[in-house]
């Protein structure tokens, strides 16, 4: 039997890691897995899994835009800047805030800012994730990263909370956003609960859920397995000859004369060969994908991922 090859949906549960959700998986299907980016444990949402070898395209869906749904308790920090960490400080009393004062404040977080990670973070520092050097005692000291908000939009303010719903580009922290939106509005905050409503193109419409990954038979799982044309769909396809899809097999570059088909992205994206940086996906004639390749000068094609 052959390796499944695809993408799940999985809506995280709270309380185990990405890293469960891959195992679970893995033992579930019976072939290698992987997700395309964190979710802290008490978070829930959109998990990418990607299985078999369209692992090897995780790569092309780890720096997309995501958007989030989050609740900022106001009153008191954290360590951790959510409410899994230990408190800091005193409690306060939460300011009375309006919408319109709480709006004003999102403002200065919106477009290209510099952001510092969290102490309790996995990004790395001298190759061992940050949170490990705290928990030993070490001090962490993370440099500001630069950081692509593109939209906050506050849904509710009122008993100390405030709920916003963000769309932001990859390496954004919303703890961090959080605690400095507290500091914003002169009182110490933390990230109270966090759920991921889509990466890229992929929301929570279909997902699967914990229970179902848990109970429902291997066969039924895989069978919501996207397609790895279906895990790229912004990208432009190129359909490949018979000739041509065995010229990659061999490990050739694909020429103009392999082609029989060109075709447009969901996001109107089409192979230019003007030199840009630029990927494309290679489709066999019953349009299965069979590589990622990179469109070089001239409509030449370089696969660079192979998956068949």
């Amino acid at each position: 039997m052959s390796e499944p090859l695809g993408m799940l949906v999985i809506d995280k549960p709270p309380g185990c890691t990405s890293h469960d959700v891959v195992l679970k998986v893995r033992r579930c299907l019976n072939c290698r897995a992987g997700h395309t980016g964190t979710l802290d444990p008490q978070a829930t949402g959109v998990l990418l899994v990607c299985i078999g070898k369209a692992t090897r395209l995780t790569r092309f869906l780890q720096h997309r835009d995501k958007v989030y749904e989050g609740t900022v308790r106001l009153g008191w920090a954290t360590d951790t800047y959510d409410a899994d960490g230990a408190q800091i400080g005193e409690v306060v009393p939460a300011p009375e805030l309006t919408l319109a004062q709480v709006e004003g404040a999102v403002e200065r977080f919106v477009g290209e800012i510099d952001q510092v990670p969290p102490v309790y973070s996995a990004k790395k520092i001298r190759g061992q994730p940050a949170y490990k050097r705290a928990r030993r005692g070490e001090q962490v000291v993370h440099e500001p990263t630069r950081v692509t908000i593109h939209w906050i939009q506050v849904l509710e303010v009122g008993q100390g909370r405030i709920r916003l719903r963000v769309r932001c580009g990859p390496g954004t922290y919303l703890r961090t956003l959080a605690h400095d939106l507290g500091t914003a509005l002169g009182c110490p905050s933390h990230l109270e609960a966090l759920r991921r409503l889509s990466v890229a193109e992929f929301d929570l419409q279909g997902a699967i859920l914990w229970d179902e990954l848990l109970e429902a038979p291997p066969q039924d799982i895989l069978a919501r397995a996207m397609e790895p044309a279906e895990m790229l769909p912004s990208w432009a396809f190129v359909t490949l000859n018979e000739q041509g899809a065995q010229v990659l097999r061999n490990g050739g570059v694909i020429e103009p004369r392999y082609v029989i088909e060109r075709g447009v992205g969901a996001g109107g994206a089409v192979v230019t060969g003007s030199g840009k940086a630029q990927w494309a996906k290679l489709l066999d004639p019953k349009h299965r994908m069979l590589a990622a390749a990179e469109v070089l000068p001239g409509g030449i094609l370089q696969p660079r991922v192979v998956l068949g």
